[in-house]
């Protein structure tokens, strides 16, 4: 029943609002409890450029794609050029990124990419979101933003 809900809500997630956010437009920051898109963060090079330093920050992949927390926030970020990536565990270009930071003290950030040869893979990372979100007028204290251990 999780795995529905965690599919269920990335489906959502990537249909959230009526008029589609496309590259050019943005990022969008959902709440997951109240099901909704609270900010477009509009797509700037700085923003290409933070996705870029998150990729570079993954620490590898996580087992299951229940990845979902039951609360924060979703933020799904649409790459516009796309960005070539070549790890240990993912080679590709990424197309799509979806960052998942929660409320719950045991809930670390993950990072879902999508490329453009169709993979989709669960990662953690270990980068400092605080200033990313504090910038973008998204920071609450109640937010877990800390990096695993």
């Amino acid at each position: 029943m999780k795995i529905f809900m965690c599919i269920w809500t990335v489906v959502l997630l990537l249909s959230a609002s009526c008029l589609p956010v496309s590259a050019a437009d943005g990022a969008e920051a959902f709440d997951i409890q109240k099901g909704e898109v609270v900010k477009i963060i509009p797509h700037s090079a700085q923003l290409q450029s933070e996705v870029e330093k998150w990729l570079a920050a993954i620490e590898g992949p996580i087992g299951s794609m229940n990845i979902e927390p039951d609360s924060g926030i979703a933020i799904k970020i649409e790459l516009a050029p796309p960005l070539k990536i070549s790890n240990p565990w993912l080679k590709g270009t990424v197309t799509q990124v979806v960052l998942f930071v929660s409320q719950s003290d045991t809930y670390t950030p993950k990072l879902l990419v999508f490329t453009q040869e169709n993979n989709m893979i669960a990662m953690t990372l270990k980068y400092d979101l605080h200033t990313f979100f504090i910038r973008n007028n998204l920071y609450h204290p109640q937010l877990n933003l800390s990096m695993p251990n």
